[in-house]
């Protein structure tokens, strides 16, 4: 069939040749379409940008290589299989972390850092060698950098950190890699609200390190451990949730490290302490742990107060660790039974602080003397026991007046809510108030106030109007220990107010007044004490010369007695002579005694004449 098309003459073109045209030029429009996305990244357009010199580059690292210290790198949305070596201070700083994506392709690492300061910031970071021990992100020997709102998954290491320090690793989201987390000999790291999540063996690790900062990450789901530590020292662990692991915490040979307000809950085992020493876990609420809540080995002078132990399989397992301080713990149930005894073997430690111990939730005793103390002790072995028990749960306030914290430790059957200070500089009133509710029963308080925020002495006021009989149970120079019981609204919390009042000027000036004549008083006290003592010293003294003299007289008189009679026996036959030639009688003085005597009042005559 031939078809013609006249157009001011006669022009026909046969239909095999048309369709022929046709189709080529559709053919060479769909392979120019196939091919784009093939294209490496940035071919026909450059996306990662140098914001100082406005140059655009195909590649990251090529980016790097012609940046100077101090330049952003600003990269856009796609997929750069590359292996970044970043050698100078730059900032990486990716369009979106979820698009962003950095792929190491399974070969070494994926960004390996050298330079000091560096930053990374909004990237999918993935895909790092298996073999040795790469990271998604690798600093070596470098310090400062700034990690920071990452993806970082499907690597050996997620983060990586050989000798660096004063690095801050922020906001990221490190999840199935082998570890979430490793380093070796690093200090000074602040590590903040990270998502460590599903890495097939361990979130954190690690080895040789030293005063890091470990704050509000989540850390869940590994098969071994949580956060894991060897040889580490001066570290802080705080208000971290760790979660369905393993071990939630693993500590090996470390010293001096804190765990405070973290929640370690339905791991195996929630805190693993072995061979450790002077570590503190405060504050933390370690619950429905399966095997156990805590466990110390071999390990000394750590000290736990303050955590909640509830529903663990075992609350407290220690074995062969002494000297440690375990106080102001809630034991409450267990999975297996509601004795919430722990289990000491061969160790021995203290389960108070000389004034309180912990709350047992299965003790039964009484409290007669009305303290908040339990009147008998809770045993926990035959040689084991919490001398202090707590009557109920305790509880840990802190609040911040001036720029200075205060803590408030309190004991009570109570909820305790609202709790405030309050200075009335017009009247000189300081105080603290809070709500107290509870269902049933009558309701006791014990609370330790420091001086510094309430001072005694003090008044209890219940609802505003019904003052409150408040005892002092302990008191030292800083705290007062006061309890008190009170009875709860039917329909609102009751609030309590505990305020102090200062003493009028008058009343101030007769104190410093009887201050200053009782130091008085005591200063001539001393005095004539002192003056006695010396009194006393002296006539001992005096009695010693007096004796030593009359030793000495006693001696110079005998020999003059020896000469004296030598003398009277060598002149006796002289006298006979001397009478017998001149026929008289001599009479000499043969007695020492009357020649002493006669001497001794010539010369008083003498002294009397003149």
């Amino acid at each position: 069939m031939i078809i013609c098309l006249n157009i001011d003459g006669t022009v026909a073109m046969k239909s095999k040749e048309v369709l022929g045209l046709f189709f080529s030029v559709l053919l060479i429009m769909l392979l120019a379409i196939s091919v784009l996305p093939l294209k490496t990244s940035g071919q026909e357009n450059p996306r990662v940008h140098n914001l100082r010199t406005g140059k655009s580059y195909e590649a990251i690292q090529e980016a790097i290589d012609e940046s100077k210290s101090g330049d952003t790198l600003y990269v856009g949305i796609g997929t750069y299989r590359e292996n970044v070596v970043v050698n100078k201070t730059i900032s990486l700083v990716g369009e979106n972390k979820s698009n962003t994506i950095i792929d190491g392709a399974g070969i070494g690492n994926v960004i390996y850092v050298t330079a000091d300061n560096v930053e990374i910031r909004g990237f999918t970071i993935e895909n790092s060698g298996s073999i040795l021990i790469y990271g998604g992100v690798y600093a070596d020997h470098s310090s400062g950098h700034k990690i920071i709102d990452n993806i970082i998954k499907d690597n050996e290491y997620g983060i990586y950190l050989s000798y660096s320090s004063e690095n801050s690793v922020l906001n990221n989201t490190v999840l199935n890699n082998s570890y979430g987390f490793g380093s070796l000999y690093t200090t000074n790291n602040v590590f903040s609200k990270n998502n460590f999540l599903d890495n097939h063996q361990d979130g954190i690790k690690l080895y040789y390190s030293t005063n890091n900062v470990f704050s509000e990450n989540n850390v869940s789901s590994h098969t071994r451990y949580g956060a894991y530590l060897l040889a580490c020292t001066g570290n802080v662990f705080s208000n971290n949730r760790v979660v369905d692991n393993y071990h939630g915490f693993y500590v090996s040979a470390s010293t001096s490290n804190k765990f405070f307000g973290n929640s370690v809950l339905n791991n195996s085992r929630g805190f693993s302490v072995g061979t450790s020493l002077d570590s503190t876990f405060s504050g933390n609420n370690i619950s429905s742990n399966k095997d156990y809540g805590v466990w110390l080995v071999t390990s000394r002078t750590n000290v736990f107060s303050n955590n909640y132990l509830v529903d663990n399989g075992i609350s407290l397992r220690l074995a062969t660790s002494d000297n440690n301080l375990i106080y102001h713990n809630n034991f409450i149930n267990t999975i297996t039974n509601t004795t919430q005894q722990p289990i000491s073997i061969e160790s021995q430690n203290s389960w108070n602080n000389g004034i309180e111990g912990n709350y047992w939730s299965s003790y039964n005793g009484s409290d007669k003397i009305e303290n908040g103390i339990g009147d008998t002790a809770y045993i926990i072995n035959e040689n084991t026991n919490d001398s202090y028990p707590l009557m109920s749960i305790f509880m840990q306030f802190n609040l911040s007046v001036r720029n200075k914290a205060y803590t408030l430790n309190v004991v009570s059957n109570s909820t305790i809510s609202s709790l405030r200070h309050l200075y009335h500089q017009a009247n000189n009133t300081a105080k603290v108030s809070f709500q107290v509710n509870n269902s049933e029963g009558k309701g006791f308080c014990r609370i330790c106030i420091p001086h510094d925020l309430v001072g005694p002495p003090y008044k209890v006021i219940a609802n505003y109007n019904i003052s409150l009989t408040a005892s002092t149970v302990h008191r030292n120079k800083t705290h007062t220990w006061l309890y008190f019981t009170y009875d709860y609204s039917e329909h609102e919390p009751t609030t309590i107010i505990l305020l102090s009042q200062e003493q009028p000027v008058w009343y101030q000036l007769w104190f410093w007044v009887t201050i200053f004549l009782a130091a008085v008083v005591t200063v001539l006290f001393l005095l004539v004490i002192r003056y006695h003592r010396m009194s006393i010293k002296q006539k001992k003294l005096i009695q010693v010369y007096e004796f030593e003299l009359q030793m000495r007289a006693h001696k110079y008189l005998d020999t003059a007695r020896a000469f004296f009679e030598a003398d009277v026996k060598r002149r006796k036959a002289k006298i006979k002579k001397f009478e017998k030639k001149y026929k008289i009688k001599v009479r000499p003085r043969e007695n020492f005694e009357d020649i002493v005597k006669l001497e001794f009042e010539k010369k008083e005559k003498e002294r009397v004449t003149d």
